[in-house]
């Protein structure tokens, strides 16, 4: 079985739940004897097309006007159809990761073999064009292209894969008359890197706590310097570790609120780093604390568990799918930096609670997040697939 990705994303450059997961899925897929190749905007782009790309793309940067972003937009996916359908008699399937790529494999796949969307939005995804500012909240160039993504939800030719219950029910929230059939959950899952124990020994010294995550408002990283100051006041200081691409003014007030609060010496930040980086990261650290308040999923919890590294988390939708059986692992959003502070320092401060912690937690990713469950899921939901498509 022969297998196409599709994705609007950067596959090299950009760091964030998609492409890791269809990194992982890839390179899974391909471990197990399915070749899979990848389209991208960047390999799909055609040598006698690169140019107009470019002046678009420019053009759009220059006036940031919705109508340039549609146009550099419909271009990338006409090529991006354009090479699927140079390699259509030579797939089995095809798992596009965004609804716009799913939709170019439907102009050119659809009826031959079976189409996977999978669906990592965390709200409606038209809505996260505009949330991102790409795309303006009302208007025609919005409500365009809710009707192009709408048409693609309801295709009956589309099966689609939820990462969670939460995105699940959001799918039954926008296409409440989709036969169940259609909607099939698929949990990402990441290989655990080798060589590590469990359970984790903790490190010597002031305990570390990393945070792995775009540094922007959504990802809540402005927290921790307040946290950082109450586990100082309590006596029990921690450095933090702040890993993922930095939002330039979200860096600045993080930045100004740590020189404020006089927590500078417990605070590094490492920008973006390659996958193993962040692991060897992880495998070092004594906790994983996610701060965000709002996912679809929550990729990095899973990496730390693959890490063996125990992990806390402010409560969202998606959380308890993720962490079922150790809600003391669970953060109030409401919880002040007090709060945390008291929840976080008896953890780190005894050992066995620690290790009883993340012992648990790791068994929840061997049953549900580990390589072998996500392949294989996948493997079953292109079967199913490729029955409806017959």
């Amino acid at each position: 079985m022969k297998i196409l990705m599709t994705t609007l994303l950067d596959m090299e450059r950009d760091r964030n739940g998609v492409v890791t997961v269809a990194h992982e899925l890839r390179n899974l897929l391909e471990a197990s004897g399915y070749p899979v190749r990848m389209i991208t905007p960047k390999n799909a782009a055609l040598p006698d097309r690169s140019s107009v790309l470019r002046i678009t793309r420019r053009f759009w940067q220059a006036t940031k006007s919705p109508g340039g972003f549609l146009l550099q937009l419909m271009l990338t996916l006409k090529n991006i159809s354009r090479r699927i359908a140079s390699q259509a008699g030579d797939i089995d399937a095809v798992i596009a990761h965004d609804v716009l790529t799913a939709d170019a494999a439907l102009s050119t796949v659809a009826g031959d073999c079976p189409i996977l969307l999978v669906c990592h939005f965390w709200t409606k995804p038209w809505d996260e064009f505009s949330d991102a500012g790409l795309l303006p909240k009302h208007g025609i160039a919005i409500n365009w292209l809710r009707r192009k993504m709408e048409k693609v939800l309801n295709n009956p030719r589309i099966l689609l894969v939820p990462v969670s219950r939460r995105n699940e029910k959001l799918l039954h929230d926008i296409l409440p008359d989709a036969p169940q059939n259609r909607i099939q959950l698929a949990y990402p899952g990441v290989s655990q890197p080798a060589g590590l124990s469990i359970p984790k020994q903790q490190s010597e010294g002031i305990p570390s706590i990393i945070n792995v995550g775009t540094l922007e408002q959504r990802k809540n990283q402005r927290v921790l310097p307040s946290l950082a100051s109450a586990l100082k006041e309590i006596g029990f200081p921690c450095r933090f570790l702040l890993v993922g691409t930095e939002n330039s003014d979200e860096r600045i007030l993080i930045a100004t609120i740590i020189a404020r609060l006089q927590v500078d010496d417990f605070f590094t930040f490492y920008g973006k780093l390659e996958r193993d980086a962040v692991f060897k990261l992880m495998a070092n650290a004594d906790l994983y604390l996610h701060t965000s308040l709002e996912e679809s999923f929550g990729m990095t919890l899973v990496e730390a568990m693959a890490c063996n590294l125990p992990v806390m988390a402010l409560a969202y939708e998606a959380l308890s799918e993720i962490l079922p059986d150790t809600p003391e692992a669970v953060i109030p959003q409401d919880a002040t930096p007090e709060q945390i502070a008291a929840m976080i320092a008896p953890l780190l401060s005894n050992s066995q609670r620690r290790n009883d912690l993340q012992t648990r937690q790791h068994a929840v990713y061997q049953r549900r997040f580990s390589a072998s469950a996500f392949v294989s899921r996948y493997l079953e939901i292109i079967a199913s697939a490729a029955r409806m498509n017959s």
